[in-house]
């Protein structure tokens, strides 16, 4: 058998590797599924691959670890026969039969979710939702289960890319775009909200009046004053909420009663305050984009490529799962 210290240069972005893929779908001969996806208008099952072509020796092989002619390794680190993969970097891979795909990480790091149909990282607790892997991003409109980025899983449960997640976050939308709900501990940004209300005061003739709000986060309706920067839940204190109620003020015996006609047109002349931008604590701000709570994780897999989470961009090859939680790099 020939030396397992294979030139690492083998292979091509997406990973390392001593062989290449002989696609079945175009009798093309591809370094990787990815090299093949983005050159082609079509998409190549991996598992349908029969033959690779050993990369030293250009000798055609059934699936296997090693070329039939050369004994070159093919994948130094790791082979799947099942995913057809192969890697010459130790990413500490392994196939989920559950997933029915390969990961990274560590298996003992993992646990197979049934109902989430994913790996979940073990001591970290989730919200199940039924088959939630097997959706897109709800921003992007990609993959989750095959994705080749990050997939943040914030505190309802429902996966979105993390790069999307992180931008979302940059342009303050915090919001869940599948449910609604705040996507982690916003404690921090109510805080900064109520003290911006309370250095934003309103025009006298709106002072007293009150809306009906629907809370996003808790799910109930209440009825709260009025005010600009934003309408606070009388149940749980979030500000993600919406108005679903026209203006009203108390009367004499503490009842809400509608505006009139002519009180509606007088306010309706009144300026509101303009909203001067303020400057927000860096480290509470940063608590709150990145959700600020233990249980939302970054959970990363790959279709048979990159597997590293990071910026630096290793290969990915495995459909993993390295970098599950923001402090697990």
């Amino acid at each position: 058998m020939a030396n397992d210290s294979t030139e690492e240069s083998f292979g091509c972005q997406h990973y390392k590797r001593n062989c290449k893929l002989l696609a079945p779908c175009c009798n093309k001969v591809y370094s990787c599924r990815v090299c093949h996806d983005d050159d082609e208008l079509h998409v190549l099952d991996r598992k349908s691959v029969e033959k690779v072509v050993c990369r030293k020796c250009k000798h055609t092989n059934d699936i296997s670890a090693t070329c039939a002619k050369c004994e070159t390794v093919f994948g130094t680190f790791y082979f799947c026969p099942i995913c057809r993969l192969y890697d010459n970097i130790d990413k500490k891979q392994f196939h989920c039969d559950g997933c029915g795909i390969c990961r990274a990480g560590g298996s003992e790091n993992y646990e197979h979710c049934t109902t989430c149909v994913m790996c979940m990282p073990k001591g970290v607790p989730h919200k199940c939702i039924e088959k939630s892997s097997q959706g897109n991003c709800p921003v992007c409109f990609e993959s989750i289960h095959s994705a080749r980025v990050q997939t943040h899983i914030p505190q309802c449960g429902h996966l979105i890319h993390s790069p999307c997640y992180k931008e979302m976050m940059k342009k303050g939308l915090y919001s869940c775009p599948t449910c609604g709900r705040a996507m982690g501990d916003m404690s921090s940004l109510w805080g900064f909200l109520d003290s911006e209300i309370l250095m934003t005061p309103m025009p006298q003739e709106y002072q007293e009046l009150f809306r009906e709000i629907l809370c996003k986060d808790c799910s109930k309706t209440s009825k709260t004053k009025f005010h600009v920067v934003g309408m606070k839940c009388g149940e749980c204190g979030s500000y993600n909420t919406s108005i679903e109620g026209p203006f009203v003020r108390k009367d004499d015996s503490g009842n809400f009663v509608l505006l009139t006609e002519a009180e509606l047109e007088k306010l309706f002349h009144v300026p509101l305050p303009d909203l001067e931008p303020r400057e927000v604590d860096e480290d509470n701000d940063n608590q709150s984009a990145s959700g600020g709570d233990e249980n939302d994780s970054d959970w990363q897999t790959e279709d048979e490529e990159e597997i590293d989470s990071d910026s630096s961009q290793h290969e990915r090859d495995a459909d993993h799962m390295e970098d599950i939680t923001d402090n697990n790099q």
